[in-house]
């Protein structure tokens, strides 16, 4: 018997376009997208504006929030030269990067339920009218979602260049990635902080209007951000079991990396979560305290923002501070998708409280419109889904970690 192991195969590269996405899941989406579109139109014709418009916006902020943390992670893996995980990792961020132009035409529909969900039109704020007026708001966050849009675009472009390919596939070295990336990548970074701190005071704090806080706008994007990673994971762990064997996502070192940054920016989040509220707690002013004590100290609100701690931070800080549980799929996905449940319970109980404090507004109205997003959002990711199939697939025959 011969001493040396036999030599792998090469790798053999598959297109995005030998991808098929089973029809049974187009189909799915188009059907949730569908009932969204016809909840939408069924609320607002039964009188429930202010509660579709409620939704909407909790929607919007969740689900463009996971889209475009999502480019913004791949432009941190590249000012960071992670290669872990091949081209996988990238093409797994950028996925979603399809809803942004749709997201982007989607906010422009908040102008039409506006009165709904800003109090301050009807009942202006003196000393903010500067600030808080209708042209100005839709300006300013329509004008930064369209660079950032743009922006990010321009840096997926750059991404899947065959410079940016063949810099990813070689790991032994330390080259910087190609320079086109390396100028777009600090822009999406810049522009994502400032974007969405920006939406982050328009959008949520402006719906209490004499409340603020400086520290919210880091707030609101760190959610964001974990977001897309507990999506990343999740998606690792499907695909990982749905695809041939041999694919990166089956591959525990590439499991461990994904709960690595589960772990790591849950604990972010608390942290930019805690040093908001010890600010807040300790200079006591009511004027600052209804926010929060609305929220965390009364019912009916208590439960749900409880829970969004407890599904964000508390179970995957505790479940996932070993390695074993990181590279064990069925653990991994059960703590990326319950925070995913998390982190939309954060952004319901953000926005909905200002408007309708004294009731949780959830029924077929919240339910079948949070679906129509869902499947909205799956449809746009459906070209960008091809792309990491085709990638995670392309892995040498025999390969073992």
């Amino acid at each position: 018997m011969s001493s040396h192991s036999e030599p792998s195969k090469p790798a053999r590269s598959i297109s995005p376009d030998d991808v098929k996405i089973p029809a049974g899941v187009v189909g799915t989406l188009g059907v949730l997208t569908a009932v969204g579109v016809v909840a939408f139109i069924a609320a607002l014709t039964a009188g429930l504006s202010q509660r579709v418009w409620e939704i909407f916006l909790v929607n919007l902020l969740f689900f463009l929030g996971v889209a475009q943390a999502g480019v913004a992670a791949s432009a941190a893996f590249y000012l960071t030269q992670a290669r872990w995980a091949g081209q996988v990792q990238y093409r797994l961020a950028e996925a979603f990067i399809a809803f942004l132009p749709v997201g982007f035409i989607l906010f422009w529909g908040l102008y039409v339920g506006r009165t709904e969900i800003f109090p301050w039109i009807l009942h202006p704020i003196a000393n903010k009218e500067t600030w808080l007026n209708t042209p100005f708001l839709f300006a300013r966050d329509g004008l930064g979602l369209f660079i950032i849009t743009v922006l990010s675009f321009w840096f997926v472009k750059a991404s899947r260049s065959e410079e940016a390919l063949e810099w990813v596939a070689d790991g032994n070295n330390i080259k910087m990635p190609p320079r086109a990336i390396r100028r777009l990548a600090p822009a999406i970074g810049i522009a994502y902080v400032l974007v969405y701190s920006l939406l982050a005071f328009d959008l949520v704090m402006s719906l209490s209007p004499l409340w603020k806080s400086s520290l919210f706008g880091w707030y609101f994007f760190a959610g964001a951000w974990w977001s897309a990673l507990a999506m990343m994971a999740l998606i690792a762990v499907l695909l990982g079991r749905r695809l041939p064997s041999g694919n990166v996502f089956s591959r525990p070192k590439v499991l461990h990396d994904y709960g690595k940054l589960v772990f790591a920016f849950s604990v972010f989040w608390v942290y930019t979560l805690f040093a908001q509220y010890i600010v807040i707690w300790y200079g006591d002013i009511p004027i600052e305290t209804f926010f929060i004590v609305v929220r965390d100290h009364y019912m009916p609100w208590l439960p749900l923002s409880w829970s969004a701690f407890v599904l964000i931070w508390v179970i995957p800080f505790t479940v996932l501070m070993g390695a074993r549980p990181k590279r064990t799929p069925a653990i991994l996905g059960t703590v990326a998708f319950l925070g995913m449940i998390g982190l939309w319970l954060e952004r319901y109980v953000l926005v909905v409280p200002s408007l309708s404090p004294h009731k949780v507004p959830f029924g077929w109205v919240e339910a079948l419109m949070t679906l129509g997003f869902l499947g909205l959002f799956g449809l746009c990711s459906l070209p960008g889904m091809r792309r990491v199939i085709a990638a995670a697939s392309s892995t040498a025959v025999g390969e073992s970690e």
